[in-house]
C-alpha cells in the first residue's frame, strides 16, 4: 500500500461507518467492513450506492477495544455473564468463539494507518482496554496496524498482511485510486446537476462538503 492509497482510505473511512467484524482464529485472520464511503467500483447512477470497503488482516492478528463503560461493548451482543467473564479475566474471544461474526453500525470519527502517536493518544483517552484477539509473536509487533474511534470507543487492529476488497473485487493501489476517482466523478456530477431537473436525491456525504469549498 503506497502513501496515496493510505491517504485515500484514511479520508474515506474517517467519514464512514463500521458495519461488521469477523474474527477467524483458525485461519489467523480478521475482517472489518466499512460503508458510506467516498469510494465506488462502478459508476454511480443514484445515491443508493453502498460505498463499501472490507479490510482483511492476516497472520499475527491483534484486536483491542478501548472504552469507558462496559455498555460501550453492547454492539458485540455478548450475554451479560460472558461479557463479565471476558472483562474480568485475561482471556481472548477465541476461547469460546474460534469464529466470531457480528453486524452493527457505528459512525467512525477518525481512522489512521501506522500512526503510533495516534494510538498512544487513544490509550490515554479511555479508561479500559480489552484485547479480544492476539496471535502476535514474542516481540508483540505487527507489520500493519490501524486505529480508529467510533462514537464512544476506539479500536486498534494489527496483522502482518493486509488486503482490501469489496463484493466485486480485490483492490491494489491502482484500484484504490480508481474507486476514489469514480466516486469523485459522481460528486462533481451531483453538484453540477444540483438545482436542475436532473438533480440527484439528497446525498448527505456530498452535502457535507459543498463543491464551492473544494
Amino acid at each position: 500500500m503506497n502513501n496515496r492509497s493510505k491517504d485515500i482510505i484514511e479520508d474515506a473511512i474517517s467519514q464512514g461507518k463500521w458495519v461488521w467484524l469477523e474474527i477467524d482464529d483458525n485461519s489467523n485472520s480478521l475482517y472489518l467492513e466499512f460503508e458510506n464511503l467516498k469510494l465506488s467500483s462502478r459508476p454511480i447512477l443514484d445515491n443508493t450506492y453502498r460505498g463499501e470497503l472490507a479490510i482483511r488482516f492476516g497472520q499475527n492478528i491483534y484486536l483491542a477495544l478501548f472504552f469507558n463503560e462496559k455498555e460501550n461493548l453492547d454492539f458485540l451482543r455478548f450475554d451479560e455473564d460472558y461479557l463479565n467473564q471476558l472483562l474480568n479475566f485475561n482471556e481472548y474471544l477465541s476461547l469460546r468463539y474460534p469464529y466470531f461474526y457480528q453486524e452493527f453500525s457505528k459512525k467512525v470519527k477518525g481512522f489512521k494507518f501506522q500512526n503510533h502517536d495516534y494510538l498512544t493518544e487513544i490509550e490515554a483517552k479511555y479508561k479500559f482496554k480489552k484485547v479480544l484477539a492476539d496471535k502476535r509473536n514474542e516481540n508483540g509487533n505487527n507489520d500493519f496496524i490501524l486505529s480508529f474511534e467510533c462514537e464512544e470507543m476506539a479500536i486498534a487492529v494489527g496483522g502482518d498482511f493486509i488486503n482490501f476488497f469489496n463484493d466485486f473485487e480485490a483492490f491494489d493501489d491502482d484500484e484504490i485510486k480508481r474507486v476514489s476517482n469514480t466516486w469523485m466523478m459522481y460528486y462533481l456530477d451531483y453538484w453540477n446537476k444540483k438545482g436542475t431537473d436532473k438533480e440527484y436525491d439528497e446525498d448527505p456525504l456530498c452535502e457535507e462538503f459543498p463543491l464551492k469549498e473544494v
